[in-house]
């Protein structure tokens, strides 16, 4: 058993807890049932209200690799950061209470890394809905393929390839983490971390199983309306902060940072003067959208945009308010051909 130990290096989970007694059983019970077995489950009680903190509580009189951190709300960055501050493993994983995992899933990551020297393990994920059929994402992919840190972030800024931003579907080597911590008091908090961490790493390994599970809920932080305007604003801080990094370390990339920051201010500007326009009733958000769009580099964006895009993007720079007024038009166009169809169908 101890040479089996010995060569199983530490691995850390952390496991923010925050409202998700509904979920939180699940994702203990697929964690505790991996068949890596030296572990240590980090789990941070964000100051939850309802049964989750005794639940967590349940799981470590039960597993003595579990330990809890009881704590007053702080926000999931915090939480993670508590987490990580009380990690000793040599290896970190998160793992979101409401998600689970499959019971190789730890397994196959650390052998990965073991195997190809890689400091970063990635699997595929499959996307969860209550009540729905798991939908696999990315599982016919040729396993066992290795990235640079160039490679990964490329494929984390365009958004949908093998590797995104999110923390939990990766293992990470201790040393690229360094002392890398989340911003608190943000959403959208992985836009900024992962790829700070990711430019860290000499190598990225990448499997296609799908090994974990994320579930998708109306309830989610992510998800509530009334936070729609500040998860833009937070939205848009981390990708100014990424640019500034992707501009320092990673210029090869820069081009396409600034694509992705400057169609994130457009959208957020649209999005704020078409549905929320209470919110920012003297216009001093949109303006300092507008502010920073103007003040990134306007580069020729053609070979990423499209001409659509970009002549988008150049009528958002010198007239905002004809922008969206174009997109008014084609939402009341949308609405109108989706009306229409429904109505067809019905008669149909």
């Amino acid at each position: 058993f101890w040479l089996i130990m010995m060569n199983c290096p530490l691995v850390s989970i952390i496991v923010p807890v925050y409202q998700v007694e509904k979920y939180l059983e699940k994702c203990l019970g697929s964690i505790i049932g991996q068949t890596y077995g030296n572990l240590e489950i980090i789990l941070v009680d964000d100051g939850s209200t309802d049964h989750g903190p005794a639940i967590c509580d349940r799981f470590r009189s039960e597993d003595s690799r579990i330990q809890v951190i009881h704590q007053a709300n702080g926000g999931l960055s915090h939480a993670r950061n508590v987490g990580l501050a009380a990690a000793t493993g040599d290896f970190i994983g998160f793992v979101d209470s409401d998600d689970w995992i499959e019971p190789q899933m730890i397994d196959a990551l650390m052998s990965a890394l073991q195997e190809t020297g890689a400091d970063i393990a990635v699997c595929g994920r499959q996307v969860e809905e209550e009540g729905a059929q798991s939908s696999p994402d990315n599982a016919d992919v040729p396993p066992g393929r290795l990235y640079s840190a160039e490679e990964a972030l490329k494929m984390m800024i365009q958004e949908g390839g093998l590797i995104r931003n999110a923390v939990w579907d990766k293992l990470y080597r201790r040393s690229v983490i360094s002392n890398i911590t989340f911003p608190e008091g943000k959403i959208y908090e992985d836009l900024l971390w992962s790829p700070l961490v990711m430019g860290n790493a000499k190598a990225i390994v990448y499997i296609s199983r799908p090994l974990y599970h994320y579930l998708q809920r109306p309830e989610s932080l992510s998800h509530h309306e009334d936070m729609a305007v500040q998860r833009g604003l937070d939205k848009i801080d981390m990708l100014r902060r990424r640019l500034a990094y992707i501009r320092e370390h990673y210029p090869s990339l820069e081009k396409l940072t600034t694509l992705k920051f400057q169609n994130a201010c457009c959208r957020e500007y649209v999005k704020i003067s078409l549905h929320f326009r209470l919110l920012d009733a003297d216009g001093g958000i949109r303006h300092e959208l507008h502010r920073q769009f103007c003040q990134s580099r306007p580069f020729n964006l053609l070979e990423y945009n499209g001409f659509r895009m970009t002549f988008g993007q150049m009528l958002f720079r010198f007239s905002p308010w004809l922008l969206v007024g174009i997109y008014a038009i084609c939402e009341k166009i949308y609405l109108l051909k989706t009306t229409l169809r429904d109505m067809m169908k019905k008669t149909s």
